[in-house]
């Protein structure tokens, strides 16, 4: 989840305060009033360490000292860090870090900081299929979702505990499932989700289609898609569809929809052939749903590919105060799923205004790879990521105000999949 500093900061002027008081009862002769301590942090980094000999490249969770290990000199597991099995995914919930095996391993294991502030694993358990997509809705339940590659089966969501680290329940139901006629020539569709928002009680669920043959093939492509659950109780209440672009979000990342400080949910659509997708006709562009309203706004419609400084969205992420921060795809004609290299000068970024629909490239960072994004971190109004030019992988720290970006500190590996800070 996202930092709210607000937050922080009245709490450091509350210590002050406080620290005030002390002062003047002691001068007083009174018993001095405890200052206000807050919680020690972390922040912790999962990432794709390089590989040793000829070994295969290793996943690892890694704590830093402090934000500034983000901005200067290097980030290695040289000596420590704690390595995983297989690749992996990671994402944050609460004061928790959640990492999930891929293809390797069937186990999620949650991080916590202990009383001592160490990272340690706080607990772990294991599920059935390979969990694709995961949304924290709060800060105390992250969402995944299983991944099904052909078959026609319902939807199995996992409600995690943020706080105990441990799978509460599975609840299986379909979303759009078309079920053809079992046949080759129409083996029916399954849907892929790509993003979870939870507000006021309703679960939104963008996806898009796949034949349900496991040939990858998306069905449908010129049109977007989102399922609309009441939650807790995951009864679908009904789909959405708008026709102005292609279905919503990319396959590894969990930002498909996102919403905002005022409660409008916007969504992004690649229509890019080299970022998974059959090639769409309808343009790359952002969808709202206007706070309260469980449709889209038939008056909102960004068409990025044809704005200034636009293209066709890789991956977009919410910053704040309007604006989100993305990656614009440089050249589709590099083929199918052709963007997904660890190496390459695939994309550049962008800060889109939401709200004004302008895109506006960010300066001091040059075309790059990343393959895989979760949510973004954010601190202070800056954000924080991970891009890899040429044959280095660098953190880049992004004003979205200003649209520039400050090279950070250098990464001894293939790519950063997740930044976190952590309380205990």
């Amino acid at each position: 989840m996202k930092k709210i500093q607000w937050l922080k900061n009245t709490i450091v002027l509350l210590a002050l305060s406080l620290a005030v008081l002390s002062c003047d009862n002691e001068d007083d002769g009174e018993t001095p009033i405890d200052p206000v301590t807050t919680a020690d942090s972390k922040y912790v980094v999962g990432f794709e360490a390089f590989p040793v000999g000829d070994a295969s490249p290793v996943d690892y969770i890694l704590e830093l000292p402090s934000l500034e290990s983000l901005t200067t000199g290097e980030i290695s597991v040289e000596g420590q860090g704690i390595p995983l099995n297989g690749w992996r995914f990671f994402h944050g919930a609460g004061n928790t870090v959640f990492t999930a095996g891929y293809s390797d391993d069937d186990k999620c294991i949650a991080y916590q900081l202990d009383a001592n502030g160490e990272l340690t694993e706080k607990a772990n358990f294991t599920f059935q299929s390979t969990l694709d997509n995961y949304s924290a809705i709060d800060d105390n339940t992250l969402l995944a979702v299983e991944l099904t590659y052909s078959g026609l089966s319902d939807k199995r969501f996992h409600v995690i505990n943020a706080e105990t680290g441990l799978l509460e329940k599975i609840v299986e139901h379909p979303i759009d499932i078309d079920m053809g006629s079992g046949t080759a020539e129409d083996p029916g569709s399954i849907p892929w989700v790509t993003g979870m928002v939870l507000r006021d009680g309703k679960l939104f669920v963008s996806y898009h289609k796949w034949l349900a043959d496991g040939s990858y093939i998306t069905p449908d492509v010129d049109r977007a898609y989102v399922a609309v659950f009441a939650y807790p109780e995951f009864e679908l209440e009904k789909i959405i569809e708008d026709d102005r672009t292609s279905p919503i979000g990319v396959n590894g990342h969990s930002t498909g929809i996102e919403q905002t400080e005022d409660g409008d949910i916007y969504s992004f659509s690649t229509s890019a052939l080299s970022a998974g997708f059959t090639a769409a006709t309808k343009p790359s562009g952002i969808l709202r749903i206007n706070n309260g309203e469980t449709e889209f706004d038939t008056d909102y419609f960004f068409n990025v590919e044809e704005a200034t400084n636009g293209g066709k969205i890789f991956w977009m992420d919410y910053v704040g105060n309007g604006k989100a921060i993305a990656r614009i795809i440089l050249d589709d004609t590099v083929g199918a799923w052709g963007v997904f290299s660890e190496q390459g000068s695939f994309f550049k970024l962008v800060v889109i205004d939401l709200i004004n629909q302008t895109v506006t490239d960010v300066a001091g960072i040059p075309a790059h790879a990343n393959r895989y994004t979760s949510t973004m971190f954010v601190e202070d109004g800056k954000a924080y990521l991970s891009s890899t030019a040429g044959t280095e992988t660098h953190i880049y720290i992004v004003d979205p105000e200003s649209a520039t970006a400050t090279q950070g500190a250098k990464v001894q590996g293939l790519y950063v999949k997740g930044i976190f800070k952590l309380n205990n």
